[in-house]
């Protein structure tokens, strides 16, 4: 007679109490690990976004509220032409900075991905730029951009070229401000790029190849819809960040000549920091914030109507 199989208590099933016990250390590693984070957001984010909301509903003296004006800053604002202009400033920026870094970093990409020899110093060197402080990239940048001893200038003569007043004439300042905003995100662009191009199958590549498909055609109908998401990443962390303009106009121009590089964050710092005036300065943030959500979902919802198409 043969003896029944011996259970396995390894495989029994837990009990109500060691699931329920379970789940609350799930749930206290959880808070433990998030709890700080949260809390940070909660303070440093949320409260002062919310805040700077109730402001911009208030006549200020200092921080405190004093009367209640309704709309009247945003009319206020909404009525001025320097933040009119300072809005066109913003958004010229960013529109060429976005599009500068994508089309840089992408190049960059493709050119470094598949090379090996010196490619980590290459890549390492282009990146550098992305990690140095602004203030410090802001003040390198000014250098190289004097009249007279700037290195841009003297490169432009040897090539028989009339020195630019980069910073000195109303249509060169933002010109000038793309091109060193470009020149210090492309390094990342150019990072994600290469993950994304690392990460498409190169059997369709090599099916392409056979198909008689070139480089510009494989460029075209393979590699770039594959790196849509990769493209959407980089423009829209880059739009957050350059639509949030402060520190070339602060420290290079003062919004100058003529309100012709004022963005809207130095209005923000002038009116919040300089003139004390926080209810006017908290509506252009609010006005602010609705722009960069705006165009954030504007952005990520051509992407989307692209893919189905």
């Amino acid at each position: 007679m043969r003896l029944p199989l011996s259970v396995d208590l390894s495989t029994t099933p837990p009990t109500k109490a060691a699931k329920v016990n379970r789940h609350r250390r799930e749930r206290w590693f959880i808070v433990a690990t998030l709890g700080p984070a949260l809390l940070f957001l909660l303070v440093y984010v949320f409260y002062p976004t919310l805040d700077s909301f109730v402001l911009s509903f208030f006549q200020t003296r200092l921080y405190s509220k004093v009367e209640f004006v309704g709309l009247q800053h945003y009319l206020s604002v909404l009525s001025d032409r320097i933040f009119w202009q300072a809005l066109f400033n913003t958004l010229y920026y960013a529109g060429g900075t976005v599009i500068g870094t994508v089309v840089f970093g992408l190049a960059l990409a493709l050119m470094f991905e598949r090379t090996q020899l010196g490619s980590t110093l290459f890549r390492a060197g282009v990146f550098m730029p992305y990690v140095i402080p602004y203030a410090a990239h802001t003040l390198l940048w000014y250098w190289l951009f004097d009249p007279r001893y700037g290195l841009i200038n003297i490169a432009l003569e040897w090539f028989g070229i009339n020195p630019v007043p980069w910073l000195q004439s109303r249509a060169w300042v933002i010109p000038a401000f793309i091109l060193m905003s470009v020149w210090k995100r492309m390094g990342f662009a150019m990072v994600i790029f290469i993950a994304g191009l690392r990460a498409i199958d190169d059997d369709l590549l090599e099916a392409a190849i056979v198909d008689g498909a070139g480089w510009w055609q494989r460029l075209w109908h393979i590699i770039l819809p594959l790196l849509k998401p990769m493209t959407l990443f980089v423009a829209v962390i880059n739009l957050i960040q350059t639509l949030q303009l402060f520190m070339e106009p602060f420290v290079m121009t003062k919004g100058g000549p003529s309100y012709s590089s004022v963005s809207i964050v130095y209005l923000i710092y002038q009116q919040g920091f300089r003139s004390i005036n926080v209810g006017r300065s908290s509506a252009m943030a609010v006005i602010l914030f609705i722009l960069i959500m705006v165009l954030t979902l504007l952005l990520m919802r051509s992407f989307r109507t692209s893919e189905v198409q």
